[in-house]
């Protein structure tokens, strides 16, 4: 029982980690150079010739930023990103090919014959880990303890970047919606307008008729003004309904 426990627990965790990557993907990390600016920094300081930004999906391993790489995406199972979303520390492989992990994996392989791999989780604020900023290398190779230091540093920066370009995004839609919606509004109150104005000017009339008469109504009058006062009611509920539908 306690298997099937942390296995439903993994499938949920998981499902929870898909449905942020989805989020994320929507933004373009073309708009903010600062995201080129990092790999290309991390890249420099760990003295090796690839970094990228990386966010890992149900199938896929999407390569979003990339300084000396030309893929944009990946196969997931044949990614060194699935091991590094399960930890919150850096993943560290001097060696790939001393690693079972990536014995038969075309990446170690074949081109481009990764030999070194280093990827500090992208974990933002609510604990989930969406992908990696990651290093390559063709040989083997290692950092120091500063230079593993600087590439969690420098996750966390793309981690602070991606919230607040996602958090704007979220913003600009919510101010055109809600410019949307006034527009709307504002269309349905010109249009109801000259519609209550006809009723309104028909119940005027009737009334002005009832005042020269000495006010005495005849039936014709109130029937009259019966059916006009129910088309304004019918008019103003027409316009409640409209607006309530935004």
């Amino acid at each position: 029982m306690l298997i099937y426990y942390f296995k439903a627990m993994q499938k949920d965790t998981e499902a929870k980690r898909l449905r942020e990557v989805n989020r994320f993907l929507t933004l373009d990390f073309d708009i903010s150079k600062e995201f080129t600016e990092i790999t290309a920094l991390a890249a420099e300081l760990c003295e090796t010739p690839v970094a990228l930004i990386t966010l890992l999906d149900k199938d896929i391993n999407w390569i979003k930023v990339r300084t000396g790489f030309p893929a944009e995406a990946m196969p997931r199972e044949t990614s060194f990103c699935q091991y590094t979303v399960l930890q919150d520390e850096l993943l560290i492989i001097p060696d790939t090919t001393r690693d079972e992990r990536f014995t038969n994996n075309p990446l170690v392989n074949e081109a481009p014959h990764v030999r070194f791999y280093a990827g500090a989780p992208l974990t933002i604020k609510s604990g989930v880990r969406l992908g990696s900023l990651c290093l390559f290398h063709a040989v083997p190779h290692h950092i120091s303890v500063i230079q593993q230091k600087v590439l969690s540093t420098l996750a966390r920066q793309v981690t602070y970047l991606m919230e607040l370009e996602l958090n704007q995004k979220v913003l600009l839609q919510q101010i055109h919606a809600i410019e949307e919606k006034n527009n709307k509004l504002s269309n349905i109150a010109h249009i109801q307008s000259h519609e209550i104005r006809q009723p309104l000017t028909s119940i005027m009339g009737i009334v002005n008729l009832i005042k020269e008469d000495g006010y005495i109504a005849g039936k014709d009058k109130l029937l009259m003004l019966e059916e006009a006062a129910h088309q304004l009611d019918s008019r103003i509920h027409a316009i409640v309904d409209n607006t309530s539908q935004l």
